[in-house]
């Protein structure tokens, strides 16, 4: 074979590989349960409060590793393509104090607080990249159940200073990975690895018009021995630093506006340690190469010059052979800024309903470079591949992938045998 046949080949090769790039992100369910509304962390009357919200999403653009907005499915879906994903979260939570006539010390002058989250969710492709994700054997979208989130804590005291009144509180959060879940899938509504989350919170409240909520969390994340999308989840989930702050103004008894700063960050990086994906049906033939690769030869702004035909007909195979080789890869880490922006209706002091919009302002999302066998025969392994070549993967699920759209939510909550 000569230097010119290989260089073709490890043209067309990478050319190939770049649809791999295609692979989306799930809403970040845990991002979600920490977002602080209006008085989220204040000391509330004892009693039964449920909540639902609701929550929609259209996702046309996601951050890549370096930070930058891109569309979903470039270069080889048209513009217009997205993931629409909609989740319910139904939401239980108690407060009382279940040591108020016992002798242990600060429990029995402080209430308590239990909270249960369910998650149902809807999450699907496009039509133009469920076909892409055809092409490697996986599904392009997951309904059904999430996973459940249960968290109990402890109130402090709340304290006065002139106009100021203010409390903080103590929780756990724990995730039970029971959430649908399934390896051959790019999207799924849940994420098959436990985390726990320990919280500071606090809530004040000045002349009794602006109030502040705000909360710090640790994210312990277990790990993912079972990775999905081929792979592109992590194995090895880094922890995360989250942190919110949320301003709300009243302007009556019943009217209230918000606006809130969310942040996150990953402590280190993702680990992918089970890379898999790969093209459903092989051998590749160079007519294939040309076909899933030229999106009929219409370039895009910022991407390479896409394979020609000419490049397949002179290609230095009839036909192609992939594997990834077996080795860990890793991200740099993911990250997340974001603003809020919702009002409020009160009824009764009972009642809350709640229209909300969280919008992205930077991001970072998971990514690595991975090396793949290009071999003209099987078994393609390390030692028979004619070449290698690299390629940039992007992760998915809501550890290793950033949205950089905007989604919506509506909520309410009432609280039974309200004082």
């Amino acid at each position: 074979m000569s230097r010119r046949d290989r260089l073709w080949g490890k043209a067309v090769m990478r050319k190939i590989l770049t649809v791999f790039g295609l692979l989306l992100p799930t809403l970040a369910q845990a991002g979600i349960v920490f977002q602080p509304h209006l008085s989220e962390y204040s000391k509330l009357p004892p009693g039964q409060y449920t909540e639902t919200t609701f929550v929609w999403t259209e996702i046309k653009e996601i951050y890549d590793p370096s930070g930058k907005e891109i569309r979903v499915g470039t270069p080889f879906v048209p513009a217009g393509a997205s993931t629409d994903a909609a989740l319910g979260l139904f939401k239980s939570l108690w407060i009382g104090n279940i040591f108020r006539d016992t002798d242990i010390p600060f429990l029995k002058d402080h209430d308590q607080f239990c909270r249960g989250i369910g998650v149902l969710g809807y999450q699907q492709n496009t039509e133009q990249i469920a076909a892409r994700s055809r092409l490697f054997g996986l599904q392009p979208g997951s309904n059904g159940l999430g996973d459940f989130f249960g968290l109990c804590g402890i109130y402090t005291h709340e304290h006065l200073w002139g106009p100021v009144k203010a409390n903080g509180l103590f929780a756990t959060t724990v995730k039970f990975p029971i959430g649908r879940y399934e390896e051959d899938a790019i999207l799924n509504t849940g994420t098959n690895y436990w985390t726990v989350i320990p919280q500071f919170a606090f809530h004040s409240e000045i002349f009794g018009r602006l109030y502040v909520d705000g909360t710090f969390a640790y994210q312990w994340n277990d790990d993912n021995d079972e990775p999905s999308a081929g792979g592109l989840t992590p194995t090895r989930i880094s922890d995360w630093f989250n942190m919110e702050v949320n301003f709300a103004f009243k302007f009556t008894e019943h009217w209230f506006a918000d606006v809130g700063y969310s942040w996150r960050r990953s402590v280190g990086p993702n680990h992918y340690d089970q890379l898999t994906v790969n093209f459903e049906e092989q051998p590749l033939s160079p007519q294939s190469a040309c076909d899933n690769t030229n999106n009929n030869s219409r370039p895009f702004t910022g991407i390479d010059t896409l394979i020609t035909q000419e490049q397949c007909d002179n290609a230095f195979s009839d036909q192609f052979f992939l594997s990834p080789q077996d080795r860990p890869y890793q991200d740099r880490g993911v990250k997340g800024k974001a603003i809020t922006a919702g009002f409020y209706y009160i009824y009764r002091t009972s009642s809350v309903l709640n229209f909300r919009m969280f919008y992205p302002i930077e991001g970072r999302g998971g990514g690595f470079t991975a090396t793949y066998n290009v071999c003209t025969e099987q078994p393609c392994t390390d030692d028979n591949a004619a070449s290698t070549v690299d390629t940039n993967l992007l992760a998915v699920q809501e550890a290793g992938a950033v949205s950089a759209s905007p989604f919506f939510e509506i909520r309410l909550v009432h609280l039974f045998w309200a004082p």
